[in-house]
């Protein structure tokens, strides 16, 4: 499957959010100490990286 342009811009402006969202909820997790939502960021942030990963995979997939 090949990506337009636009696809591939759109895809890679998703990746900068969530990259984004990933450092936030890395953020939050050092600064609260609630243990609870400390592991609700950290587990939230896992998320996250793995949807980038997703996504990667998808403009690596593409372009091959």
């Amino acid at each position: 499957m090949t990506l337009t342009s636009k696809e591939l811009l759109l895809i890679q402006d998703n990746i900068k959010m969530t990259e984004n969202t990933a450092k936030f909820m890395e953020g939050c997790a050092e600064i609260v100490t609630d243990p609870q939502v400390k592991s609700m960021c950290q587990q939230m942030a896992r998320e996250h990286r793995s949807d980038i990963q997703m996504l990667l995979k998808h403009i690596n997939s593409a372009t091959m």
